[in-house]
């Protein structure tokens, strides 16, 4: 367990100081010159343009991270319902897991 979590350290420590900066994609960098090019409306506002970027590129980031705090949390309210379920009936995970004949489980 004490490897996992130097391990996990390592791994974590690494990824962010190997990080650099970077530009926007192409798309995006024209997509934000063009609009400023386009004509002085509020609407066109290159710096409402950039920030709407901004914002699209945290939603498609934060989404998958949410959907797996939500799967996890759920795998781990069910294991602490089962354990607490194994435990009113008497027995520990590992009797379940070991039982030879799950036949003769009640």
């Amino acid at each position: 367990m004490r490897w996992f979590l130097l391990l996990a350290l390592l791994v974590v420590v690494l990824c962010l100081t190997a990080t650099q900066p970077v530009s926007a994609c192409p798309a995006c960098r024209e997509a934000v010159a063009a609009s400023s090019d386009s004509g002085d409306t509020d609407d066109d506002d290159p710096a409402n343009s950039a920030a709407a970027y901004n914002y699209s590129i945290y939603l498609m980031v934060g989404v998958p991270y949410l959907l797996l705090t939500v799967v996890v949390f759920g795998v781990y309210r069910g294991l602490k319902k089962n354990a607490e379920y194994l435990r009113t009936r008497g027995k520990s995970a590992a009797d379940v897991l070991l039982s030879t004949n799950p036949a003769s489980a009640p």
